[in-house]
């Protein structure tokens, strides 16, 4: 159930307050035991950099130390994620690419 979760948490529209909230429970769900869920709270702090771009580094560091020490799906998964961060980072930090309400 906590990977679902993860999957939801970046697609609610959140005031400041509420995505540190959601910043800190994926952050927690990297932690966690089953290697799904970090997985899946991998792609989600990915997802919620767009609408919190302030986040993007935080999420990178995480990302990359989760892609050289994770399982082998989180190494894959964090190699995907971050060579999409990297590419989608704005070379003009002011204006940030926007994110559609809903990719899928």
């Amino acid at each position: 159930m906590r990977w679902h979760i993860a999957q939801m948490l970046p697609r609610l529209r959140c005031n400041a307050r509420e995505q540190h909230r959601v910043y800190t429970i994926l952050a927690k769900y990297l932690d966690d035991s089953s290697s799904i869920v970090k997985t899946f709270a991998m792609q989600a702090l990915a997802d919620l950099t767009a609408q919190a771009p302030e986040r993007r580094p935080t999420a990178l560091q995480q990302l990359q130390h989760l892609t050289a020490h994770g399982t082998p799906a989180m190494r894959a998964r964090g190699r995907t994620l971050l060579a999409d961060l990297l590419r989608n980072t704005p070379q003009d930090k002011r204006h940030p690419p926007c994110r559609p309400a809903c990719t899928r």
